[in-house]
């Protein structure tokens, strides 16, 4: 368990059929309001297992993959129960014996006990900072759980881990969607990093791997150590998300009365759909993030329930918003509004994110099978940087 209630527990597979969920009757016990009685289970094949979702309220994923079909794990493969729990897959082996498995060392470089080494982004979305590595293993992706935290689109959840080795760090792509490169060329299986070797996460981030030994002359090529870890980026102020959305800074992101009624002025909002009992404690909260990170959302708040221009205006938001956020609650789920909405969404392919503030709630069927965000900010801030990053996924694959 990499994360979770138990860390650092190990977890022996040694029967043909395993299952993993909250339920006393699985095999792996995990007491975690994510996961489900019945959450997953690994089927032996040969010397692995393959994996199957058990349908789980929220999801299973492998590096930052859902499992929506049969998966055959393979060593150092990261397994997601929802958005808490973390596992990481492979025989209990030594370092140096798992490294022996892969591809041979190159040359490399010596890491004794007075070698600092880091990595600078020269490319993506924090360009100039210096991340120190430390550690045996570093993790590096899109998720707010890795070691180095990289926010763009084109980076996985977990996409690429480093293992330390006498020869510097190792590197390994996690089956990630874009890609990781060193300099040109893709990575299959492990490889030793080499002095100012870049490394690239798909086509929009680079960091250059460099080294410094103790007493290199300050300023010189080789002290490029920072002294601390570098702050992680503010995405509620970062101008790249507005970028990326092509949305203009002074346009009004929270809609009027009369929102809706010119055609297609709703084709880059996104639609909330809400009980109009939620909108003081958390939608309007919720708003106000959305428009600090110049997202255009669109909400019927000021317009009467059930009128002409009521009707109008949601009909218009049906139709030209890209996506829903539907915030679950048991007033929303007896809605008989909410729920036609978010069919309707559903009906046509668009994409719908169930946002859940008590995680005892039940959803429905049709909101259980979706990639739902647990959302309480007050108790964890992370769930709104969750909500963009889920949004940012979207919006690329639309």
């Amino acid at each position: 368990m990499r994360r979770g209630p138990t860390p650092g527990a190990v977890y022996e597979l040694d029967g043909d059929e395993i299952t993993i969920g909250r339920g006393n009757k699985s095999t792996v016990v995990i007491r975690d309001n994510e996961v489900s009685r019945e959450h997953c289970r690994l089927v032996r094949r040969a010397d692995d297992y393959e994996l199957f979702d058990l349908g789980s309220s929220n999801g299973t994923f492998v590096n930052g993959q859902r499992v929506l079909s049969p998966w055959l794990l393979q060593s150092s493969m990261l397994i997601e129960l929802g958005d808490t729990i973390t596992l990481e897959y492979g025989p209990a082996v030594s370092e140096n014996q798992a490294g022996a498995k892969n591809k041979p060392l190159e040359a490399g470089v010596a890491a004794g006990a007075n070698t600092h080494f880091s990595l600078t982004m020269n490319k993506g979305p924090a360009i100039g900072y210096i991340y120190p590595l430390e550690g045996k293993t570093i993790s590096i992706g899109r998720d707010l759980t890795n070691d180095i935290v990289v926010q763009d689109p084109e980076v996985s959840r977990f996409h690429l881990r480093l293992h330390f080795s006498d020869r510097g760090y190792l590197i390994e792509d996690l089956r990630s969607t874009n890609g990781t490169f060193i300099n040109t060329e893709p990575i299959h299986g492990r490889r030793c990093l080499e002095p100012n070797d870049v490394i690239k996460l798909g086509t929009m981030v680079q960091l250059q791997y460099t080294f410094r030994k103790e007493g290199a002359p300050l300023g010189s090529s080789e002290d490029e150590t920072p002294r601390s870890r570098p702050p992680e980026i503010d995405m509620e102020r970062s101008t790249k998300l507005g970028d990326f959305f092509h949305v203009d800074p002074q346009r009004r992101t929270l809609s009027a009365r009369t929102t809706g009624l010119v055609p297609g002025a709703l084709l880059d909002h996104l639609m909330v759909v809400y009980a109009r009992e939620d909108w003081e404690a958390t939608v309007a909260p919720l708003l106000v993030r959305m428009q600090d990170t110049r997202l255009n959302a669109w909400v019927d708040q000021y317009l009467v329930l059930d009128s002409d221009d009521w009707r109008m205006a949601v009909e218009q938001a049906l139709g030209e918003c890209w996506l829903m956020i539907v915030v679950v609650s048991p007033e929303a789920l007896n809605s008989t509004y909410v729920k036609m909405m978010y069919r309707y969404f559903l009906n046509q392919a668009k994409p719908v994110i169930p946002l859940v503030r008590d995680p005892a709630q039940t959803l429905p069927g049709e909101l259980n099978r979706l990639r739902s965000i647990l959302y309480n900010p007050q108790i964890n801030p992370s769930s709104f940087h969750k909500l963009i990053f889920e949004i940012m996924q979207l919006h690329q694959q639309t």
